[in-house]
């Protein structure tokens, strides 16, 4: 099964490798020390919000940040009320750790987000009266113009949360 996850894994990875990838500098990824936005990470290392392989959040460092672009750039409006920025190539996560280049997201894709929970859980601070979602869904997908954009390494997973909740690639 391992090595089923790691076959599809590179032949999206692959396939996205020919399409720009990166974070607009105004993106922000979620940090132990909170939100920082990716043009404060270049030459420090930041602990970022991460889904470990055991399937838990942890923080791993961000390394070897640099700049690159401009590039084309798509805008994904979420139902949760915000808009993530980002390079078409770039990596975004579907529910399941299903990797998928940005420009391949569709409107209704369930993306991963930090606040998964087991089917039968409920938080316990919970409104029962507000409505509980499980994950985020896109809305939209649109063209955002061109821009300069960031990438690294996140050490182990390679993966980070942005701000706006939802796992995406370095």
């Amino acid at each position: 099964m391992r090595g089923a996850l790691a076959s599809v894994y590179r032949l999206v990875v692959s396939d996205a490798a020919t399409l720009p990838r990166g974070l607009p500098g105004d993106c922000f990824v979620e940090t132990a020390e909170g939100p920082v936005a990716m043009a404060e990470t270049p030459n420090k290392g930041f602990a970022v919000l991460t889904r470990l392989p055991s399937g838990v959040l942890g923080f791993r460092q961000l390394i070897k940040v640099v700049a690159a672009g401009p590039l084309p750039l798509l805008r994904v409006v979420l139902d949760s009320g915000h808009a993530i920025v980002l390079a078409a190539g770039h990596l975004v996560y579907r529910r399941g750790m299903e990797p998928v280049p940005a420009a391949r997201l569709a409107v209704g894709d369930r993306l991963e987000t930090a606040f998964s929970y087991p089917a039968d859980y409920a938080p316990p601070d919970r409104d029962p009266r507000a409505p509980f979602f499980d994950a985020i869904r896109v809305r939209a997908v649109e063209p955002a113009g061109e821009g300069p954009v960031f990438t690294g390494t996140v050490r182990d997973t390679h993966t980070l949360f942005l701000t706006a909740g939802v796992l995406c690639g370095e």
